[in-house]
């Protein structure tokens, strides 16, 4: 109904959204979706949406949410989302688990990554994955409010790629009535600077903001009397403009674009038999531009309907050029996303919420390779299409009901149908349930389906390597990815003092997309792999915190995380997780107006073949802080103060890339806001 299948595609999408907004109509209740709202300026910081759609208190959310606020990334020396999150309980960012890929910082939760991990901006998927993996370190914090983290299947909220978790990164409107600004610099050592600045105005009907970004990081030697580069050198820009409108009580707009650009320059010796070493240079040059508008109407006692829109597009060029050599490659991308999204919820009594919501997504993405090659005495270039132009559309249905019987307890069912251009539907139920005895206790628990569709890559044809031996080829007949997961924590406020969190989790994926060698396609020496859906796998985990507050000036948090995995194919570990986890974190606010910030961090060696595990090793962040004046900050600190750090030698070693960091920095804010 509502014209809501995939292959009525851009106008059909647009029907199929609008055709439900008129059905919903009025008595819909106002919906908050996991993206950002025109809150007040007062509205708490522990506000969380990511984890229902709708606005919840973090201490009385019915799906467990973990919150790093842009004060709190910054503190741990955060520039990127990447930085804000590595060191949080539960989850893995780490470059050095993705070198084959150009070392993006994936995020791995409950032992799932690349595309099993679904990032939003303000609610909106990011497109412009490497590998499948979502790199969070070219993601900066300038206009960052906060970074919600949810574990877990959440595909009957958020739909393929949400078997491990969501990652949403949120921003917000002004804080202050007027005109404000912010500007962050920063310079580091290795050798590298950050800017970063906003400024914006708030009104009575109307406020607008503006947000740049500039960092540039240094290379990582290789250390072997080479010009190789263990990790490349980056530029990163960023232009942000935010906006928003209340048009009247009930209506209010608002806009979002965001221009981003990734330089990096990468240096690999490659050695030859019989013709010797070469040195490669390994540019590349990444652009990302998104949209992204809302709509909400307040219909009235609380009701209200969210109406949003998107547009994403993506271009990357990776060369390989050959020094002394006309012999070279361009490898280069082009993806686009359009999606409309109308969520609401009906406001059933004093006991019943409704969430009704429905979406329609375009992605195309296509891939060609450029290659010099000799021919004779001659040099040819060939061109062909590494994946030719592939178009994914889905429309999805979902709807979710939040029952309370009693104030101490929460029942929320919910479940989501998509169609699927390629191969069909696909349906994923959820329940949750969240019970507070007293004030201080707090159980949930929570289950359900996640699924993650076929990429375009996996689709057609990724990559030709004919020259390393090997090629791969897309597979049209692959079907999705399938999990089902339950989760559990409780938390215990013992007094204001002291507080207690456990959780718990397992997971079992099917169809887990993966290589395959098929000999039919090998020929002349050249192996050739097809994506397949073979293998089944599984996983489950514990995590345990405390947060102390022994003094006003002094808080603490310990905390132990153990993963388990299983890839029940081949009867071994999923590589590249490990297995025990344990943090601590320390804030003192000191006299002299200094502020003290301490993480240590113990990642326990990793397995990544049968006869191959990868090192452990201990990160320890360090930063002092001093306030000039209210709003503004001097700090200096170091980061992996412990120098861990990957051996290039070493086979298989997913330690830090980038070694000790030492950074000094000023953050200063106008007006100031007074505390």
């Amino acid at each position: 109904m509502c014209g809501c299948e995939a292959r009525e595609q851009q106008r059909g999408a647009a029907a199929f959204g609008i055709a439900l907004c008129a059905l919903l109509g009025p008595g819909i209740a106002r919906a908050q979706a996991a993206g950002t709202t025109d809150a007040a300026p007062a509205a708490p910081i522990d506000v969380v949406v990511t984890g229902t759609r709708t606005p919840e208190s973090i201490q009385r959310s019915t799906v467990r949410t973990d919150l790093v606020t842009r004060a709190e990334a910054e503190r741990r020396g955060a520039t990127n989302v990447a930085e804000a999150l590595e060191g949080q309980l539960g989850v893995q960012v780490n470059p050095g688990a993705y070198g084959s890929l150009g070392n993006p910082s994936a995020i791995q939760i409950q032992g799932f990554d690349r595309d099993r991990v679904l990032v939003l901006e303000d609610g909106e998927r990011v497109i412009g994955d490497v590998g499948g993996a979502i790199d969070l370190s070219s993601l900066p914090l300038a206009d960052v409010s906060r970074v919600e983290v949810v574990a877990g299947p959440m595909s009957a909220l958020y739909g393929a790629s949400a078997i491990g978790g969501v990652v949403n990164i949120l921003s917000a409107p002004p804080a202050l009535t007027g005109a404000s600004g912010r500007v962050r610099l920063e310079g580091r050592l290795r050798p590298g600077g950050l800017v970063q600045g906003s400024g914006a105005y708030r009104g009575d009907r109307l406020w607008a903001g503006a947000d740049v970004a500039l960092e540039q990081r240094a290379g990582v030697p290789l250390d072997d009397g080479t010009p190789a580069l263990l990790a490349p050198a980056r530029l990163q820009h960023m232009i942000g403009l935010r906006a928003g409108a209340t048009l009247s009580p009930r209506i209010k707009l608002r806009a979002r674009a965001r221009w981003l650009r990734d330089d990096s320059d990468g240096v690999e010796v490659q050695s030859i038999p019989g013709l010797g070493s070469y040195v490669l240079d390994l540019p590349s040059v990444s652009d990302r531009f998104a949209v992204h508008l809302t709509e909400e109407v307040d219909l009235g006692g609380g009701s209200g309907l969210r109406l949003t829109a998107g547009r994403q597009w993506i271009s990357q060029e990776n060369r390989k050029d050959r020094r002394d050599s006309p012999i070279d490659e361009l490898r280069e991308r082009q993806g686009t996303m359009q999606s409309l999204e109308s969520i609401a919820t009906l406001v059933d009594g004093q006991t019943r919420t409704w969430v009704i919501g429905a979406r329609a997504e375009m992605e195309e993405l296509s891939q060609s390779l450029s290659r010099a090659e000799a021919v004779g005495d001659a040099i040819a270039v060939h061109e062909e299409e590494e994946v030719p132009r592939t178009r994914l559309g889905v429309g999805a249905l979902y709807g979710q009901l939040a029952w309370r019987p009693f104030d101490e307890l929460t029942i929320m069912p919910g479940v989501r149908g998509e169609m699927h251009l390629r191969y069909g539907a696909v349906v994923a139920p959820r329940l949750a349930l969240a019970y507070r005895p007293t004030s201080r206790l707090s159980l949930r628990l929570a289950g359900g389906r996640g699924f993650r569709a076929p990429s375009a890559k996996e689709l057609g044809f990724l990559f030709d390597h004919s020259f390393y031996g090997y090629r791969v080829i897309g597979n049209p007949d692959l079907g999705p990815e399938a999990s089902w997961g339950v989760t559990g924590d409780a938390s215990l406020t013992v007094s204001d003092e002291v507080s207690f969190r456990a959780g718990g989790f397992t997971t079992w994926i099917s169809d887990l997309i993966d290589f395959a060698l098929d000999p039919s396609a090998s020929s002349g020496g050249i192996d050739a792999y097809s994506y397949k859906n073979v293998a089944r796998a599984r996983t489950a985990g514990v995590d345990v915190r405390a947060t102390l507050r022994p003094v006003s000036w002094l808080s603490a948090e310990v905390g132990y995380a153990y993963l388990w995995t299983r890839d029940d194919t081949n009867q071994r570990p999923l590589s590249g997780r490990p297995p025990h986890t344990v943090m601590a974190a320390l804030r003192a606010e000191l006299p002299a107006e200094l502020e003290l910030v301490t993480r240590f961090r113990v990642v326990s060696d990793t397995f990544v073949d049968e006869n191959l595990r990868s090192p452990g090793f201990n990160t320890l962040d360090v930063r002092l802080a001093r306030t000039l004046w209210t709003g503004a900050q001097i700090y200096a600190g170091v980061r992996n103060a412990l120098a861990s750090r990957r051996d290039p030698g070493r086979t298989g070693d997913q330690r830090p890339f980038d070694g000790r960091t030492i950074y000094l920095g000023l953050i200063a804010e106008m007006p100031s806001e007074e505390p």
